[in-house]
Order: structure tokens, then sequence, then C-alpha cells
């Protein structure tokens, strides 16, 4: 992994919802003005494909969960900020992601007030300076899983993944489909 660093991306909805087509495992990223699914990325990069993780909010459920082999909680001493589910990382082409600044946010979470915006930042902030201490450890975890995925695919930990070839599979399709609609 040749990244030095894990960063905060925002994922085309539409490209989402196409890969949600073909892999119910794929995670939702829209809910409402609210709330956005922030990934991380890039956690692997394999057969010209850059791999994301979605982060899911904390709740009450991981705080009895241990950490697995897809499973990674992102933890404040013993607060937990919020946990990835590896087996959830998706395949997403470059013009299908946009990295997350801080400046814009506002154009993907409506915030009652700058209290509230501050707030969410600084969770991401510390969220994401943990996460990179932990880069190297995520990033070999998520090469196993894949690895895993596609040498057993009838294992227990292999049914809770995506389907990674079959993900790819329709990226390829999903980009051939946007350059002919551009052509025209």
């Amino acid at each position: 992994m040749n990244n030095e660093h894990l960063s905060w991306y925002v994922l085309s909805k539409k490209y989402v919802e196409y890969l949600q087509r073909y892999d119910s495992l794929v995670q939702n990223i829209d809910y409402g003005d609210n709330e956005i699914k922030p990934y991380i990325g890039i956690v692997l990069q394999i057969n010209n494909f850059n791999y994301y993780v979605p982060i899911s909010s904390a709740k009450e459920k991981h705080y009895k969960m241990k950490e697995g082999k897809d499973f990674i909680i992102i933890k404040e001493h013993s607060k937990i900020l919020g946990v990835l589910n590896l087996n959830n990382m998706i395949p997403v082409l470059l013009s299908e992601a946009s990295a997350l600044k801080y400046n814009s946010i506002n154009n993907y979470r409506k915030f009652k007030d700058k209290k509230e915006r501050y707030e969410y930042i600084s969770l991401l902030d510390k969220e994401m300076k943990i996460i990179n201490a932990r880069r190297k450890e995520i990033c070999t975890k998520a090469r196993k899983l894949y690895d895993e995925k596609n040498n057993n695919p009838n294992s227990r930990l292999s049914k809770r993944c995506c389907n990674f070839k079959l993900l790819e599979e329709k990226s390829i399709k999903y980009l051939k489909t946007k350059n002919c609609q551009v052509k025209n």
C-alpha cells in the first residue's frame, strides 16, 4: 500500500445505488439531509481497483462485540466512536469518489448550528487520527479479507462479505456505460 495515510471520501450516490442492485451487502449511503456515510480510503489497491470501506456510527451492540478479521472498532479510551465493516468494502472508480473537505461538508450534511458542525468535524478528526494510527493493520486485514472471499467463497467469513469480483465487473460496466453517455 503506497498511501501514507487514509482519508475521508464521499461516494457518488448513483454509483453506490448501482452496485446495490447486484449486491445487497453494499451499504446504503443516503440518510437524508442530516447524514452522510463517509468512506475511508484507499484501504486496498488491487486489479486496478481502489477499495473504500464505510464507517458506521457506534451503536450499543458494538460494546458487546469483539474485533475480528472483518470488523474494526474505532475507540477513544473506552468510548466507541465508530466501526469499520471491512466486509462491506467496495471497489470505487476514481470518478465516483470525492475527498471529503471540511469547508464543503455542508454540501453533504445539514447542521442545526455552527456548534453541531464543529462537533461533527471534531469527531471525524478524532476517528481519522485513530484510523491512521491503525492504517497498516486495516489495510492488511482488507487484503486478507479480499483473498479469503476469492479463495474460499463458501467460508462463513466470505458469506458476510460483498462479492468483490462481481462488484469489480459491474464497476467496469458502469464506467463503460458512463463513457458511452458522455460521448453521445
